[in-house]
């Protein structure tokens, strides 16, 4: 299995990847189909990465080791937009868990069919929320990625949290806003370790989200699901 030091090689099917035959390869490409934009949308939210290299932009999808299946269906989904025979493995290299597998990622190759994410997504080179991206954006099939990228079931097994550590309080406030509206929930803003904010959708409103996202959650995932009342 191979490591992820080195993203890419530099040469696939006998062919330079910046050669003319990958150039028209990608080219020949259609534009992201809506299911893969809407998927896009969901791990944007959550764990994944837009880079802009000249012109044109990538995703990178990455999860930990417990999370191989999910992230391996994944890649079978967007293997067309990438380079990669298969995803990369990232080893553990210190302490009592070295050698062992930490996680598992892919990247797309850069395509001009992921500038509306990038558009979307990055403002001055940041990751950042702005309003109407759940309203106009957001699809059951989106939430229900998001879910199983950042979503974290509680003790009584229906309320849940979706971690948003990484947005400010105001744009976490306008994700749940934009989530109650679209979706008929009763999400709410809690603190999250005195730092952060994170957005905590309430047991009342399990069953709407089951019926929501169950239809598009991997099976690897699905004790994420709420239990139905």
């Amino acid at each position: 299995m191979r490591h992820s030091f080195t993203l890419y090689s530099s040469i696939k099917d006998g062919y330079p990847l910046n050669s003319k035959y990958w150039q028209d390869y990608k080219r020949s490409l259609p534009d992201l189909p809506s299911n893969l934009y809407e998927i896009s949308v969901g791990c944007l939210l959550g764990d994944s990465c837009l880079y802009r290299v000249s012109r044109d932009t990538k995703i990178k999808f990455e999860q930990g080791h417990m999370h191989k299946d999910y992230l391996f269906s994944l890649f079978d989904l967007f293997k067309v937009y990438t380079f990669q025979d298969e995803p990369y493995t990232r080893l553990e290299i210190n302490g009592a868990k070295k050698g062992q597998v930490k996680s598992y990622s892919f990247r797309t190759f850069t395509h001009t069919t992921f500038n509306n994410l990038w558009d979307l997504f990055i403002v001055d080179g940041k990751k950042s929320i702005r309003p109407g991206l759940i309203t106009n954006h957001l699809t059951d099939l989106s939430l229900a990625y998001w879910i199983m990228d950042d979503g974290s079931l509680q003790n009584d097994k229906k309320s849940m949290i979706i971690h948003t550590q990484s947005y400010t309080k105001t744009e976490v406030e306008l994700l749940s806003s934009e989530l109650n509206t679209k979706f008929s929930l009763n999400s709410r803003v809690i603190p999250h370790k005195q730092k952060y904010h994170v957005i905590f959708i309430p047991s009342n409103d399990a069953n709407i989200l089951y019926n929501l996202v169950s239809p598009y959650v991997h099976s690897s995932m699905s004790y994420k699901l709420p239990v139905l009342k």
